[in-house]
């Protein structure tokens, strides 16, 4: 089998050599013909916390990790339907296509376990992350490099060779196609463009669009697989409206509730951790069907409960966890943080005006507010390109102000039973492992 390559642009365009990582194999590539599991399979009994506070810490973070694409199907949650859409669009009709969505919202996963399957089927693969400053030229070549001699003819290998020696320079969609038509025909060959949306250069959209079109028109056996926010289909068709009959598009949405109780119940197996159903009803509140922010908010949790010795989370963990995640993410935001801070904690007609906006905001992209609201969230807010919406500067900020409101009303509600102003935070400075808060899923 072979293996499939991961190339990094930064690297090349830095003039350092290309990072190689062999994709483990996906245990099972086919989905059963019965999503519904039973409960018992679906949400089993957590394992006993392990006696070692750093091995219980180590479980937590494979089990919650919110920092990397997740690499095996089976935690790719609530996506399966949008796995086999890309099976049938880029492996059996050999279209290209595009994963577009929201960022935290699972795109890179979704790429790299399909990735993984089309490399069992004999595909070749080639995965780079695309450079914000990068040409058409430049983000190309790292691919030609790593072609394997396998997907060319004997009779045209040396050719091919003297053809990617001479695309050392600027070159365009045309000279790419007569390049790549001299590949083996009964290779499919796929090129994954992850965060494409980054590229700056809108000429570089135009000619990735071009590409497209030729490649297939001329029936080359090469498909690109397009990674980006949702303006990235728009920009493309924009430029080659014909391209729609030879591109898939894979809009990538919130996933359910029922996929947040799943991977909330399947983390805290692997974890020997056991969640609170009130646990559970609060995360999936908060998280609003982003996978990112529900493998966040359980990570803080759990790792709360492993350093106070417990294997359970009930809602004064969570609430530790939470504020937490929070302080942290303020660290990498501090404005929003503070301005969301204030918020949390002023009128509760202002933080149900802030509330309102970030459950908009994260259940579509985008909100209409009003202008008291606009007030409220000031420089949070930036305009998103369509008339009168607007999108968190930060697009992770809509979940960590949902975060500071609950946590300000548990405050307030703790206070209000027993008499008087109620701290949460946590008063144990032990050193604890650093949060996960990359968002490349």
């Amino acid at each position: 089998m072979l293996r499939r390559l991961f190339v990094l642009l930064g690297n090349w365009l830095l003039a350092r050599p290309p990072v190689l990582v062999v994709a483990p194999a996906v245990p099972e590539p086919h989905l059963p013909q019965d999503g519904a599991l039973a409960r018992s399979q679906r949400s089993p009994q957590p394992k006993p916390a392990l006696s070692d506070p750093r091995r219980a810490m180590a479980r937590v973070i494979a089990a919650f990790d919110s920092a990397h694409p997740v690499r095996q199907r089976k935690d790719l949650h609530g996506r399966d339907d949008k796995l086999e859409a890309l099976f049938e669009a880029v492996l059996l009709n050999r279209q290209h296509a595009i994963i577009h969505g929201a960022r935290g919202s699972g795109k890179t996963s979704l790429a790299q376990v399909f990735g993984d399957y089309a490399d069992q089927q004999s595909a070749v693969v080639i995965y780079a992350a695309c450079e914000a400053s990068a040409t058409f030229a430049e983000l190309l070549r790292p691919y030609f490099a790593f072609l394997p001699d396998s997907c060319v003819p004997f009779s045209e290998k040396a050719n091919f060779e003297q053809n990617r020696q001479a695309l050392s320079g600027a070159f365009g969609p045309r000279e790419v196609v007569d390049f790549l038509s001299r590949l083996s025909p009964e290779r499919q060959i796929i090129l994954i463009f992850d965060e494409f949306d980054r590229v700056e250069d809108s000429q570089v959209d135009q000619q990735v669009a071009t590409l497209m079109k030729l490649l297939s028109d001329a029936q080359v056996p090469v498909q690109l697989l397009v990674v980006g926010i949702a303006h990235t289909l728009d920009d493309l068709i924009s430029c080659h409206p014909s391209l729609r009959r030879h591109l898939m598009s894979i809009p990538i949405g919130r996933i359910s509730q029922g996929n947040v109780i799943d991977l909330i119940d399947s983390g805290a197996a692997r974890a020997g951790i056991a969640f609170d159903e009130a646990v559970k009803t609060q995360i999936v509140t908060l998280a609003c069907g982003s996978p990112y922010h529900a493998q966040l908010f359980c990570y803080v949790a759990a790792i709360e409960a492993t350093k106070s010795g417990s294997n359970t989370v009930d809602i004064d963990i969570l609430q530790k966890g939470l504020r937490r995640a929070c302080e942290a993410w303020g660290m990498l935001n501090q404005d929003d943080h503070d301005r969301f801070l204030a918020l949390a904690g002023a009128t509760a007609a202002d933080a149900a005006r802030g509330e309102l906006a970030a459950r908009e905001a994260a259940g579509k992209d985008s909100l209409s507010p009003d202008e008291a609201t606009a007030e409220l969230l000031g420089d949070a807010l930036v305009p998103s390109g369509s008339a009168g919406r607007f999108v968190f500067r930060d697009s992770t900020a809509p979940q960590f102000l949902l975060a500071m409101v609950a946590l300000e009303r548990g405050r307030a509600s703790a206070g209000a039973r027993t008499g008087k102003a109620t701290d949460v935070s946590d008063s144990d400075d032990g050193e604890l492992p650093p949060l996960p808060l990359s968002i490349a899923v």
